[in-house]
């Protein structure tokens, strides 16, 4: 009985290898669309540091910047949710980092990052917009607040503390997505035609969206929402490229 039933179970496996299908012909493609978009947020990264022997002089010294700065843009008539500040942050005095065993920092360094944000009306005209970052920088300089050490948005001859970016993405990564999908089959048509062949159907799709990089460090990048940054406000580059399997005959 017992040798009954393990060959019946090899007999409906048996069965069930015949019964798979052999895999259907596939052309793989992968295809990229983008998408320029018009700002509607502009971002100023600035910065207050103080230094001082012990860290908690350089706190008190820089809480008392943060304060100054956040009455400052108020008095210049920014709202509340528009000024952002990361946080107190702690360094060696003039390191950045301290490695153990190396020789004790003479001092630290209190910093805290803020992001103020320009929106609605403000980024219709760019010539109000520039003259109000100027006066931004201008000011906020005389009470010890002055763009991050490192610029926020470069290109190859460029470099900027002012970012724009678009506040939802979603309807234009749909239309790069859509540009990607018209241009794999695109694609996938033409290669199926040189292999005398003919599409019939789309097996799978992977797509991946291509903002920001996130650095492996921390930066004022890393502690913003927006993935999408130019230093234009006509022109946010938001990419979508996306890997298709088409199945032909």
């Amino acid at each position: 009985m017992r040798i009954a039933a393990v060959l019946a179970v090899f007999a409906l496996a048996a069965t069930v290898v015949a019964q798979t299908p052999e895999p259907s012909p596939g052309i793989s493609v992968s295809a990229s669309g983008k998408v320029d978009a018009r700002a509607d947020l502009a971002i100023v990264f600035l910065s207050t540091r103080a230094s001082a022997a012990l860290a908690a002089d350089a706190l008190e010294q820089n809480a008392k910047k943060v304060r100054e700065v956040r009455e400052k843009l108020v008095s210049m008539g920014y709202r509340e949710e528009q000024i952002h500040f990361s946080g107190n942050r702690f360094a060696p005095a003039g390191q950045g980092v301290y490695y153990p065993g190396r020789e004790r920092p003479t001092g630290f360094d209190v910093y805290n990052n803020l992001t103020l944000y320009l929106d609605g009306p403000e980024l219709k005209d760019i010539d109000a917009l520039n003259a109000k970052v100027g006066a931004v920088l201008d000011e906020l300089s005389k009470i010890g607040a002055g763009p991050v050490t490192s610029p926020v948005v470069s290109s190859t001859w460029n470099a900027s503390v002012v970012a724009f970016t678009v506040k939802d993405p979603a309807p234009y990564e749909k239309q790069a997505y859509q540009v990607a999908m018209d241009r794999a089959r695109a694609m996938a048509d033409d290669i199926a035609e040189r292999m005398k062949g003919k599409i019939t159907g789309i097996e799978s799709v992977t797509s991946s969206l291509y903002g920001r990089q996130v650095m492996g460090v921390a930066t004022p990048l890393n502690e913003m929402p927006y993935d999408y940054l130019s230093l234009s406000p006509d022109d946010v580059l938001v990419r979508v490229t996306v890997n298709v399997r088409y199945s032909y005959k």
